[in-house]
Parts: structure tokens; sequence; C-alpha cells
């Protein structure tokens, strides 16, 4: 029998690094910073999913496999709806874990950043986007697929769809201040809607290599976000040195 005290304590932890960021949402240098560090630390994730994969006591398909597989917590066939095939998978805690965390570190970063983009409703609405992106994403690794594949299900769908609208908007408000690192946010834009399409058309197509699809899908955002905090950085870090940052700490 699985035991579910991992995933209530993944939960709590969740829920209360959520109640912190809110109290803590005036504390703008401080949440920048952090800000900065979550969102770098994404280049990490993949990292540890080679290390779970390659503990796996049986086959995986890193190229045909959902990412989901490696954080399901029983071994065997037909372990959730659609898995045919067998899996074992000896640190899928880790692996649930890592989702997880990374969640909170990109709602986490979304929340810090969120300062550097100018004041419009829309980069508003952008970041609450991509705060419901990384809430998606824990929430997978909260509730593994074996347990309960209708809320697993459920839980991860806005992220793959709601960081498309996210980076458009901030591409477009940052296009005249920043034109390279928009260049960059529509280029990864582009590449992660064209990754969610062609997922889309499995179905049709079962030949696609869903599984690294899936893994283009998130990269390219988790790749986006590590670039981007990492060019923010820079650019405060010659501000501070320099002049005052363009952008002013604003609340969400």
């Amino acid at each position: 029998m699985n035991s579910y005290a991992p995933y209530f304590l993944m939960a709590g932890i969740f829920i209360l690094i959520i109640c912190t960021i809110f109290f803590a949402r005036k504390q703008h240098v401080v949440l920048k910073k952090v800000g900065f560090i979550c969102w770098i630390s994404l280049v990490f994730y993949f990292l540890t999913e080679y290390i779970v994969i390659r503990a796996s006591t049986v086959s995986y398909s890193f190229f045909q496999q959902p990412m989901s597989d490696p954080g399901v917590t029983t071994c065997g066939k037909n372990t959730y709806i659609l898995a045919s095939y067998e899996i074992c998978s000896p640190y899928h805690l880790l692996m649930n874990w890592t989702f997880t965390i990374t969640g909170l570190v990109i709602l986490t970063g979304s929340i810090g950043l969120h300062q550097f983009w100018p004041h419009k409703q829309k980069t508003k609405i952008a970041t609450a986007l991509l705060i419901t992106f990384g809430i998606s994403y824990s929430i997978s690794g909260i509730v593994p697929a074996d347990l309960h594949f209708l809320w697993h299900t459920l839980s991860s769908f806005p992220g793959m769809i709601v960081q498309i609208p996210a980076l458009l908007i901030i591409g477009i408000s940052i296009r005249k201040a920043r034109p390279k690192l928009a260049l960059w946010t529509f280029f990864c834009s582009s590449v992660t809607t064209i990754s969610l399409l062609l997922i889309l058309l499995l179905p049709l197509f079962p030949e696609l290599p869903g599984g690294l699809l899936q893994r283009i899908l998130y990269g390219s955002v988790y790749l986006w976000m590590a670039a981007t905090a990492l060019v923010l950085w820079r650019k405060e870090h010659i501000n501070v040195k320099d002049t005052p940052s363009k952008y002013t700490s604003r609340k969400i």
C-alpha cells in the first residue's frame, strides 16, 4: 500500500510557501533576489530527472513516455489509465518532490521578477498565468498519475497552455525597451507552441515522440526563465553600479 504521508507533506509545504510569499509580497528587494535564484535553478530540473530515470528497474523511453511516469509510485503494468506498459521507478518520491519544488520556484520567480516588466495590466495577467503554470506543475507532483489520474491530468492541463500567452504578453511589453530579450521570448513561445500543437496530434500520429515533445514544451519555458533571470540580474547589477534601475518595484 502506498504511503500518502509524503504527499500530504508536499501539499503542506506548498501551501506554507504560498502563504509566506503572500505576506512577503511587499519585500520587493528580497523577492527580486529570490526570484533570480529560483528561475536560474530551473536548469537543474533535467539533471534530477536523468538521475531518477537511470534508477528505473525497467526500460524507460525518454522519447515516448510522458514525464509523469518516473513519478509513478507503484511498479507493474496498467499503473494508471493509458499506461499499458511496465513502469518501476524506485526514485519516484524524488521525482514528485522535484515536480512540486519546480512549480514552487516557477511561481516564486514569477512574483519576484514581475517588477521588471512594464507597469501594465497585461503584464499582471502574464504573471498570473506564470503563477498558474507553477501551481499546475506542483500539483502534478503532489498528486501522482497512479494515485489519482483524473486530478493529476486536470491539474497538469493548464500548465501546458498558460505559458504561451504569458510569454507573448511579456515579449510584446518589452519589445521596445529590451528588443533582444523580447526576441528570445518570442522564440521560446514559438517552440513551446509548436510542441503543444504536435502533442495534440499524437492521437492521429502516435509515432511522434510524445515524451520528447512534452519535455520541449516545458523545457523551452525553463530555459527562457533561466536565461531571462540571468539577463535581468546582469542588468540589475549594472544599474546598481551605475544608475538606478529603469523599472521601479511594483506590487502585483
